[in-house]
């Protein structure tokens, strides 16, 4: 019995790993350190605020040099399918892609994000978002968005 449950974990583990290990997913949140500017006479006093996943940003090209840049170019979905009152996004990568490609991760209520390199092996990205009747993603939704890619 106990063999046959260790030979059942590594089968997990052994078909399970490297999906896991391939998926790039934005963190739920983000916790900014606030440091405010006082002016004259005023003490600051920093905070920390916590942020909700928003959305998401894929770019292409040298990661340093587009995030310098004042808008890094974003890339255009290769679908979109709205169902119900939801929006899909889709980005598929070829198995042989020359550039990098790497992902924004944007909050609600601040500017500061989160950035990384997706690996080669990664050939699909997906964002699922809330829209109103009339199909239009919504700035504040009651669901949060759902982003991975594999």
């Amino acid at each position: 019995m106990l063999r046959t449950l260790i030979l059942l974990t590594l089968l997990i583990t052994a078909t399970a790993g490297p999906a896991l290990a391939n998926e790039v997913r934005c963190p739920a949140s983000l916790t900014v350190q606030a440091q405010p500017e006082a002016p004259g006479g005023w003490s600051p006093y920093p905070a920390k605020d916590q942020h909700a996943f928003a959305g998401v940003t894929l770019v292409e090209g040298d990661r340093a040099a587009q995030m310098a840049a004042p808008a890094p170019a974003a890339l255009e979905p290769d679908r979109s399918l709205r169902r119900g009152r939801s929006e899909i996004r889709q980005w598929d990568f070829p198995a042989a892609r020359r550039d990098n490609v790497f992902l924004i991760c944007r909050y609600a209520g601040t500017q500061a994000t989160l950035a990384i390199d997706l690996p080669r092996t990664v050939r699909r990205c997906q964002i699922t978002e809330e829209t109103d009747a009339r199909g239009m993603v919504l700035d504040k939704p009651a669901t949060a968005p759902q982003f991975l890619c594999r």
